[in-house]
């Protein structure tokens, strides 16, 4: 866990031209000591292919940061180039050796 990772989320909302609510602009937090990694310390980790004359890869890590960490679902991990999709609720681990909240998190590539 020694990557400085961002959560992107939407903004609070806000009225358009129309008076109509929509997300404001994207709100970012820098998280340090953070990584996206293979759950279960699996070196290999989880990807799909799909078979329908494409070429999408659909991976699927963990997203770990310290304890107190404010991540929800619908949040975006940007690392670098790379776009991953919180999924499911966050998990806290308080009382092991590497204290940190989990997120599962999804990259759809290709």
């Amino acid at each position: 866990m020694s990557e400085t990772l961002i959560i992107e989320r939407p903004g609070e909302p806000v009225r358009d031209s129309t008076g109509s609510e929509v997300p404001g602009p994207p709100v970012r937090i820098t998280v340090e000591n953070s990584s996206i990694m293979s759950p279960y310390g699996v070196t290999v980790g989880s990807s799909t292919e799909t078979h329908d004359a494409s070429t999408v890869i659909d991976t699927r890590r963990v997203f770990a940061a310290p304890l107190g960490t404010d991540v929800r679902p619908a949040d975006k991990i940007l690392r670098g180039d790379e776009v991953w999709q919180a999924e499911g609720e966050p998990l806290a681990f308080p009382l092991t050796s590497l204290a940190r909240v989990e997120i599962y998190v999804k990259r759809v590539s290709g």
